[in-house]
């Protein structure tokens, strides 16, 4: 039992074990008074079984280089701008006013410049490496190495204490606040930027106007695009800069492609891969046929911007993708809890308009714009509940909104960090997130650890410093969305337009530049960062307009590349950093909407957008073996993609699969048909939008031709009734050849 202990703790088991651990609280966290006990109780548990043998062994100390001390230099080091952040990073935790871990503080200038009760002062003034701080940092103490259980601080920051301190540890909060007020300072602006400003200024704009010359006049904050690499492949093959940025690292990498460039695919694969992207629905066979036989070199471009003016079937398909993140609901109330609006409407509305994604975004979050998703509000049983995007009537309501927005819109798994530092992502502490969420809440939020209180007032402030932005925060809440909103939306934000860019991408190529997309983070780079850079400033300077982009990536070579299994990239959690070149799509799984719905419109005569699968309300034994979440309670930006026996049952056995196919208007049809050979071709470019090759059309007419020379035998009776049963055998025939195709995984795959 010992050695698999070791082994567990080595394979990363008892990480794992505390991540799922902390998702699966954090998901059922308003369920139970006893959460947090039960919380700790089976994390403790867990960590005495995999840990016992690490306990045992004193953790190896990490030395940690020091650097000298320069007295002007010192003079410059802030309490307020630098020590204070690395001490509420990394040390509040366990040393705060009501967790005094050791007897000591580290909240204020004060507290620390007291003893402990296994050392001396926390700081000496004047005298960096006599102060406890230090040397438990440097693991000089006896004692554990400072932070305990976490990463040594780096260099930098050791520096930086020491200078504070050799200074004499001053505190200058007080100085510091008071000159954060207004800190909106532009600097020199350009001749575009100073006539922007002034329309801000003086013109009487409307709130949209407002927002669009605002995103106009930050959009001249950034610096200029990057260049373009230059092609590797034959310029012939360049369709558009995407393609240069991708060549190049085949370059780079020495691999056979930077030589020969993969071959593009076929007319028949990309019709109906652009009408499933684009709409959601395979193309009707007549349409797949014209676009085949059409010569015209640029049908492909042509079909794309056709596909995306169908603005109905546009919005439709992306309304399911935005329900399923945002957690609309069509029920405000579910059991007597408020849920987070009903949005399905409003998402549909903004993507007919291809509405500004930054406007999109902001609409939830800011009360001040028009279009804002105003919060309802209820009184079942005499308990006020509210249903919103943006939830903050209680603590743990506003925590989960920020970490819903950090995810969807920045890219960025919070949620861990909302009762402790993240375990995996060294980048968000819980100090950092609870400033963060302190952005949607009416107030300043307290650090509350596993429901423990600190007694430590977090102030509200937004992760990423953006320039020429005010830092200071506004005490209201109507004004404190309004920044957020537009902090997060800025031009400036590293984050924003790279997750959108990054989603489109995974969307249309089957894997993301970051993977996994809600895992943006500092210590893992993009696979092409020159690339992800370009698209994000592309999609800034085009107004934030997601067809553009679209547009882009599917008139790319990259995109049109034909599907090879040996040239497919994968993504191995265990193996982050293993490069991915797309030199091949990745195979994606059709959604259970773009399945369902494309049996149902080649097979029916009466097919409109009402009868689109997002539409029902019910959730059925198919929908879900597809993947179609049942509720939509937590936020999800990717449906599974795995297989599993339920769907083989369902797609084998299933009534709703057998009624799509067995009773639409298609077979009726078919059975009236007297040539097989017309029979199968017409099923396999309805239902593959491909001609049949020569043993699948032998195959298929000798099964057609051998269920009808059976019928006779079967009738009973003469005249009418004997054709009326022979008719229902062909059209049985009929629909086993339509089932054995929709059930293929070419059917089912978007190659």
């Amino acid at each position: 039992m010992d050695s698999l202990m070791v082994a567990a703790v080595r394979g990363g088991y008892f990480i794992t074990a505390q991540r799922r651990i902390c998702v699966h609280y954090f998901n059922h966290m308003n369920r139970s008074g006893m959460k947090c006990l039960l919380f700790s109780g089976l994390l403790a548990a867990v960590s005495i079984v995999f840990v016992s043998r690490s306990e045992a062994a004193e953790k190896k100390k990490t030395e940690i280089k020091v650097r000298p001390i320069i007295k002007p230099e010192a003079a410059k080091v802030s309490y307020a701008r630098d020590i204070k952040p690395i001490l509420v990073n990394n040390c509040i935790e366990c040393h705060s006013p009501e967790d005094k871990k050791s007897g000591f503080d580290t909240t204020t200038v004060e507290a620390l410049k007291q003893k402990g009760k296994k050392a001396g002062p926390g700081v000496v003034p004047g005298k960096p490496d006599e102060s406890a701080v230090v040397q438990y940092i440097r693991g000089l103490a006896d004692g554990p190495q400072m932070p305990k259980g976490s990463d040594a601080l780096s260099e930098n920051e050791l520096h930086l204490i020491r200078l504070w301190i050799s200074a004499g540890a001053k505190d200058d909060s007080a100085e510091i606040a008071a000159q954060k007020t207004g800190d909106s300072s532009f600097g020199n602006l350009n001749e575009d930027a100073q006539k922007l400003l002034n329309r801000l200024l003086y013109e009487n704009l409307s709130q949209e106007e407002r927002f669009a010359v605002m995103r106009q006049f930050r959009t001249t904050f950034l610096p200029p695009i990057g260049k373009v690499p230059e092609p590797v492949i034959r310029k012939s093959e360049i369709v558009n800069p995407i393609d240069s940025f991708v060549s190049a690292k085949w370059k780079d990498a020495k691999i056979p492609e930077a030589k020969k460039s993969p071959a593009l695919c076929d007319d028949a694969t990309f019709v109906r891969r652009a009408y499933l992207d684009l709409i959601g629905l395979i193309p009707p066979a007549e349409a797949a046929q014209k676009f085949v036989a059409d010569k015209a070199p640029g049908k492909r471009a042509k079909l794309i911007d056709e596909l995306l003016a169908r603005n109905d079937d546009y919005a439709a398909h992306w309304t399911p993708f935005w329900e399923d993140a945002l957690c609309s609901s069509i029920v405000e109330l579910n059991g007597g809890i408020g849920m987070r609006g009903n949005h399905r409407d409003w998402i549909l509305d903004s993507f007919k308009k291809n509405k500004a994604f930054d406007l999109f975004v902001s609409e939830l979050i800011d009360p001040t714009l028009p279009g804002y998703r105003v919060p309802k509000y209820f009184e079942p049983n005499g308990h006020r509940v509210v249903s919103a995007y943006i939830k903050n009537e209680e603590h743990m309501e506003t925590l989960q909104s920020a970490a819903n927005v950090g995810q969807v819109f920045l890219g960025t798994g919070m949620k861990c960090a909302s009762c402790h530092s993240h375990f995996l992502n060294k980048e968000w502490p819980q100090a950092r997130f609870a400033a963060f969420a302190g952005m949607f809440a009416p107030h300043d939020l307290e650090l509350i650890r596993c429901e423990k209180k600190s007694g430590q007032m977090i102030d509200a402030k937004f992760p990423f410093d953006l320039p020429g932005l005010p830092t200071d925060v506004p005490k209201d809440l109507t004004n404190r969305l309004h920044r957020v909103a537009q902090l997060i939306v800025d031009p400036t934000n590293p984050r924003f337009a790279k997750t959108i860019v990054n989603r489109l991408w995974k969307r249309y190529v089957g894997l993301g530049f970051i993977e996994p997309v809600d895992d943006f983070r500092l210590d893992q780079l993009p696979s092409h960062p020159e690339l992800v850079e370009w698209l994000a400033q592309d999609f800034i300077r085009n107004g934030y307009d997601i067809k553009h982009t679209i547009r882009l990536i599917l008139n790319s070579r990259t995109y049109q590349l034909a599907y090879n299994a040996k040239g497919e990239d994968h993504f191995d959690v265990q193996k982050p950093k293993e490069p991915r070149y797309f030199r091949s799509p990745t195979l994606r799984r059709m959604t259970a909407e773009q399945l369902i719905d494309s049996i149902r419109a080649s097979t029916s005569k009466t097919w409109k957008n009402e009868n689109r699968t997002y539409l029902d309300k019910g959730s059925t034994p198919l929908t879900r073996s597809l993947g179609r979440p049942s509720a939509h309670s937590e936020v999800s930006t990717g449906r599974p993609d795995d297989v599993a026996v339920v769907q083989s049952l369902e797609l084998l056995n299933g009534t709703e699969l057998h009624k799509l196919v067995y009773s639409g208007d298609l077979v009726n049809d078919l059975a009236k048909e007297e040539q097989f050979d017309h029979v199968v071709d017409r099923i396999y470019w309805l239902a593959l939008n491909r001609a049949p090759g020569k043993q699948e059309r032998l195959l298929a007419i000798k099964y057609l031709e051998t269920a009808v020379e059976k019928t006779p035998a079967k009738k009973e009776g003469t005249g009418d009734s004997a054709k009326e049963q022979g008719t229902s055998e062909t059209k049985e025939a009929m629909g086993d050849l339509l089932w054995a195709l929709f059930s293929t995984p070419e059917f089912q795959y978007i190659h």
